[in-house]
């Protein structure tokens, strides 16, 4: 069983952090970031996380290298690195290995100077296709006589180094794709064949001891990916069929389980702490996420009708990020963060209400503000939170800043209510607008309302200050307060406060008002002790009456 698929990406794995590649995202609730990328064509995908950049190669056909940082910016494009299509992260990270397939060597490149370090020559007519790095050796596949292919290996420990051809046991149709744990297990197998063909080394002492001879899956075929678990166990497989992620134990290749994804599995990669991101192509394009040995995905990416690229997703050891690579026009890199968490539910749109009783409102006096928040979805739910009032202009003040909702007596909807009190005349005379909003809640999206608050402007008033002579030389004088606005008059309320420009006794400074109609007085005693003053009488206003003043002269 042979797919149509060509396979163009390559897989390697150092350390034990599974290096993949990947697509967008479509579902996930984080912002993806698309960059399309300088390249005609993907190879692989290695994550540096040490220093947070991305090696991509093009594989046959390409000479360089493009390194981009986490947001897909171009860093550095490495030259003369013919054909460079397998990478590796050295155990330590300061080195990344390429095998270079029209270039018959392997490339060291440093990973802080992004400059190649060395050039490992494998021999005329190599064409080194996949690499792995652990145990102090760099393990490469590559073509080898009468149309086979063949494992090699290099000791870059010793000067010259020491290129190793056939020094795994085995012969392949084609260069296999290499994975390798940090504890110096390889993997091996073969991309693109029907059915699948894999084997397993122990290569800890810088010798490949069989641990799973060569053999056929019969069940799979099309292989495209493969990433390490991190403890160095198991390695997982993605091929066209079955549709599924394939668990395999190194020891012995035998069935470990699996992550059940769509039509076709082509790509996989694993963080450090054992997350799975198992991608699909050929019009599913998607990535699941899978927990540890997890059966059902945590988060399901879908990318449309972009395909996903053979070998096409990364991880970082963390987590947080998912890189992806899809073929559109040109080979375009996806960004999405947190990939495991699931995008939130969505949420039902609200409407906010603000009513103010009484309304029209005094100066002074408290009105009651009430938001009303409603759910408008087709099948409404009460919203819960709470509201945050405010007032146009800072003329009063609320009772408190925030309320929490409550259900109201309709379905789907919640209130709140604080008090108002307004202190001053607006700064817009006769009205104020008081806004309620609502901060959403899980369920439910934020909205806003206002209300106008009406408050009268205080109603003019004139005081008048009459004083009668009586016993003991002691005046009795009246101040009347009368509303002249020339609306509906209304009585004057509050006190009056007296004063003279000379010396002389009141019997108190304040009066308060009382009356009827249109006016009302009140009046205290006061004993000039000498001379001609002048007294006066000050009005100070209530909440719809403004104030004013009235004088008299005692000769």
């Amino acid at each position: 069983m042979r797919f149509k698929q060509s396979v163009t990406a390559a897989f390697a794995v150092a350390a034990g952090v599974a290096i993949s590649v990947g697509a967008p995202a479509t579902s996930a609730h984080a912002a993806t970031t698309v960059v399309t990328l300088p390249i005609t064509s993907y190879s692989h995908m290695l994550v540096d996380s040490a220093h947070k950049h991305l090696f991509i190669t093009s594989g046959s056909g390409s000479t360089s290298i493009l390194v981009t940082d986490y947001s897909g910016q171009t860093v550095a494009t490495i030259g003369n690195e013919p054909g460079a299509t397998g990478l590796a992260l050295s155990p330590d990270g300061s080195t990344v290995y390429a095998a270079l397939a029209a270039g018959d060597a392997v490339s060291a490149i440093s990973t802080s100077t992004l400059a190649e370090t060395a050039r490992y020559a494998t021999g005329t007519g190599t064409d080194p296709t996949y690499v792995a790095a652990t145990s102090g050796k760099i393990w490469f596949s590559y073509d080898a006589a009468a149309a086979q292919a063949s494992i090699g290996s290099i000791d870059p420990s010793t000067s010259p180094a020491t290129v190793t051809l056939s020094a795994a046991a085995g012969t392949w149709s084609i260069p296999p794709v290499l994975a390798a744990t940090a504890s110096g297990e390889l993997v091996a197998s073969e991309p693109s064949q029907s059915p699948n063909e894999l084997a397993t080394y122990d290569v800890s002492t810088g010798t490949a001891t069989v641990l799973a001879p060569q053999q056929f899956f019969t069940e799979a075929g099309n292989f495209k990916s493969m990433a390490i678990t991190p403890d160095g166990q198991d390695v997982v497989t993605a091929s066209g069929a079955p549709y599924q992620q394939e668990i395999f134990k190194i020891s012995d290749l035998s069935a470990a389980g699996t992550y059940p994804t769509t039509p076709y599995p082509n790509s996989v990669a694993i963080a450090a702490d054992g997350t799975v991101a198992a991608g699909t192509t050929i019009g599913s394009n998607e990535v699941f996420m899978f927990a540890p040995g997890g059966s059902t995905p945590l988060n399901t990416i879908s990318f449309g009708s972009n395909q996903l690229a053979d070998d096409g997703v990364a991880l970082t050891p963390d987590d947080s990020l998912l890189f992806a690579i899809t073929l559109q026009n040109a080979p375009t890199l996806n960004i999405i963060p947190n990939p495991a968490q699931p995008a939130p539910p969505a949420q039902d749109p609200t409407s906010t209400a603000m009513t103010c009783s009484p309304n029209p409102d005094a100066i002074g006096q408290a009105t009651t503000c009430t938001a009303t928040v409603t759910d408008t979805a087709a099948s409404p739910t009460t919203p819960t939170g709470t509201v945050t009032f405010g007032a146009s202009a800072n003329d009063g003040s609320f009772s408190a800043s925030t309320c929490t909702l409550a259900p109201a007596a309709t379905s789907g909807q919640a209130s709140c209510s604080v008090s108002y009190t307004p202190s001053s005349t607006p700064q817009v005379p006769g009205s104020v607008t008081l806004s309620g909003a609502y901060t959403g809640d899980s369920s439910h999206a934020s909205s806003a309302g206002t209300t106008v608050l009406t408050i009268p402007t205080p109603q003019a008033t004139a005081t008048t200050l009459t004083c009668q002579p009586g016993l003991l030389l002691r005046d009795k004088c009246t101040a009347a307060v009368s509303d002249t606005s020339s609306g509906t008059a209304t009585t004057p309320t509050g006190t009056v406060t007296f004063t003279s420009s000379r010396h002389g006794i009141f019997s108190k400074t304040t009066c308060t008002l009382s009356g009827t109609g249109t006016s009302a007085s009140c009046f205290v005693y006061y004993t000039p002790l000498f001379g001609s003053q002048t007294l006066t009488a000050t009005y100070g206003g209530d909440a719809t009456h403004q104030a004013s003043t009235g004088k008299t002269t005692l000769k």
